[in-house]
């Protein structure tokens, strides 16, 4: 590799031309494992908070129903006289 290939700007650069000849992996690897841990909290942050969003919409008609079915499946009241009847005395 040629180090005398100018390419844009760095003619007229003010620092120092630096060639990195290596790098450690390590600190690459870290780096990017970094990135992947922030991405995947923030994915399930994100899902649970749409999860929550949509509970919180979906409440009141899940509440409604749980009572309307409730209220289908109970046994009718015991039917209660029309005049109340006096004890016989025998």
């Amino acid at each position: 590799m040629s180090q005398h290939n100018i390419m844009g700007s760095e003619a007229f650069n003010r620092r120092p031309f630096v060639i990195i000849r290596n790098l450690r992996a390590g600190s690459f690897r870290r780096r990017k494992n970094r990135s992947v841990v922030a991405y995947v909290v923030v994915a399930v942050l994100a899902l649970s908070a749409g999860a929550a969003a949509a509970f919180m919409a979906l409440a009141p008609g899940l509440a409604d129903a749980e009572i309307k079915a409730a209220a289908a499946t109970a046994a009718p009241p015991a039917p209660q006289p029309a005049l109340p009847v006096a004890p016989r005395t025998n």
